[in-house]
């Protein structure tokens, strides 16, 4: 496992950025616009009327801010996106990919990785850079819904479906991910005491 310490900076690397999000840019946007969630944190994306309700609290907040001479809510939002979160979305795509690759490195154990593990491994790919694509799609989305340059229109309801679809498709691929990852790992454990298993009974 020596090897593979890079993929494992790699995911914690991930995690910080993920919580340093979590814990502090992400609150300071929510409490100028009365507590409310962005749509990234919604696991099935705001409806019609939650996402009418953001465009009204983003609305206010900014022309509050324009008075109080402070950065926005909604300049907060999309420099959110220009900065750690253009960053985290191919971290996190990778930290999936690593530990997908991690659970099929085995140099103690050599030999063939069956079928439907090496299929498994794939599909991880898969989802892991079709969840990279729904969230930098769902963050242009986003902005161009709730942007300092959006608040100047009228509310966009032609975007609310595309941005729920895109939240949900970004929740959904990281969850069948992170089982089949698990899954991997299973096999792994599984697979090695099954080497270990004959050597003891001789």
């Amino acid at each position: 496992m020596k090897r593979l310490w890079p993929g494992w900076l790699l995911c914690m690397l991930t995690a910080g950025l993920f919580a340093y999000m979590s814990c502090y840019q992400v609150p300071d946007i929510s409490k100028f616009i009365g507590e409310m969630k962005i749509p990234d944190e919604l696991p099935l994306g705001y409806g019609m009327d939650g996402a009418r309700a953001l465009f009204e609290a983003f609305k206010a907040d900014h022309a509050a801010a324009q008075v109080a001479g402070r950065p926005s809510a909604s300049e907060a939002y999309v420099s959110l996106h220009a900065g750690s979160d253009l960053v985290f979305p191919p971290l996190l795509a990778a930290s999936l990919a690593f530990c997908g690759f991690a659970a099929l490195f085995r140099p103690s154990l050599p030999g063939q990785t069956p079928r439907m593990v090496a299929v498994g491994f794939g599909l991880v790919l898969a989802l892991a850079f079709t969840h990279l694509a729904c969230d930098f799609i769902e963050n242009a989305v986003a902005d161009a819904m709730f942007g300092p340059k959006a608040l100047a229109l009228e509310f966009n309801a032609g975007f609310v479906f595309v941005l729920r679809v895109l939240t949900t498709g970004k929740y959904v691929t990281l969850a069948l991910a992170l089982v089949l990852i698990a899954a991997l790992w299973v096999w792994r454990v599984m697979s090695g005491r099954r080497a270990v298993s004959p050597s003891l009974d001789t």
